[in-house]
C-alpha cells in the first residue's frame, strides 16, 4: 500500500511545482483586453497632463531594469487638451526614434502641467519652442507637412489602441497588446515590474 502511494505523492509534488501561486493573478494584477492590439511587447499609456504619469516617468528606468524589458510610450487622446499634449509628445517622438530622453520628457510634463495664469500665449509658444530648439529639434509650430502627417498617424494609432484596450485612466501598461496591468493593484514598483516581467514572458494564446 505504501509503495502505491509514492507515485501519487510524486505526481502531486510535480503539480504543486507547476502551479506557482505567487504568480500575478488575472483579474487582480492584470486583465485581458477584449481585442488584441498589435503593438510593442510593453507599452506605457500616459498623458503629459497626468500628474501620476509624471511621477511614473521617474520610476520607468528602474521598472525597465527590474522587468528586463523595453517600454514604448503611447499618449492618450481622450479630449482636446490631451490631443494638444499628444501633438507635443509625438512631435518629440518622431524626431527621437520614439524615445524622448528623461530630461525632455520632464520639460514637456512641466510645460503642460505647470502653466501660470500670468503667461501670455506668445510667451507659452516661445517657451515650447525653446524646449525643442535647445535640442536641435523642430518645435510643434515648425513641423513640415510630412512631419505633421507622421504626428497625426501616431495620434490615430494611439486612439485606436486606447479604444480597443478600453483604457479609461492612465498611467497604464499594456503587455503584448493583450494584458492590461492594473497599476493600482500593485504595492511597489518591484511588484509592478514583476507583473510586467511575468506577462512579457507568457506565450500568446
Amino acid at each position: 500500500m505504501f509503495k502505491s502511494i509514492i507515485p501519487l505523492f510524486i505526481a502531486l509534488l510535480a503539480i504543486t511545482g507547476c502551479n506557482d501561486i505567487s504568480a500575478p493573478q488575472e483579474g487582480e494584477k492584470y486583465t485581458i483586453v477584449n481585442e488584441t492590439v498589435n503593438t510593442a511587447d510593453v507599452v506605457e499609456i500616459f498623458s503629459l497632463g497626468c500628474g501620476h504619469c509624471r511621477s511614473m516617468e521617474t520610476m520607468l528606468p528602474e521598472i525597465k531594469k527590474m522587468a528586463g524589458v523595453d517600454i514604448d510610450k503611447v499618449h492618450v487622446t481622450f479630449n482636446q487638451s490631451a490631443q494638444v499634449a499628444a501633438y507635443i509628445f509625438y512631435t518629440a517622438a518622431i524626431q527621437t526614434d520614439g524615445k524622448p530622453d528623461g530630461a525632455l520628457m520632464e520639460e514637456m510634463f512641466a510645460y503642460v502641467q505647470d502653466r501660470s495664469d500670468n503667461v501670455t500665449e506668445e510667451q507659452r509658444k516661445a517657451q515650447l519652442t525653446k524646449i525643442f530648439k535647445s535640442r536641435d529639434l523642430s518645435s510643434p509650430f515648425d513641423l513640415t507637412e510630412e512631419d505633421q502627417k507622421q504626428v497625426y498617424k501616431k495620434m490615430n494609432e494611439a486612439e485606436k489602441l486606447v479604444s480597443n484596450a478600453q483604457i479609461a485612466s492612465v498611467p497604464a501598461f499594456l503587455v503584448k497588446g493583450k494584458y492590461l496591468v492594473q497599476t493600482s493593484a500593485h504595492e511597489s514598483i518591484e511588484d509592478m515590474a514583476e507583473t510586467i516581467r511575468y506577462l512579457s514572458t507568457m506565450e500568446s494564446k
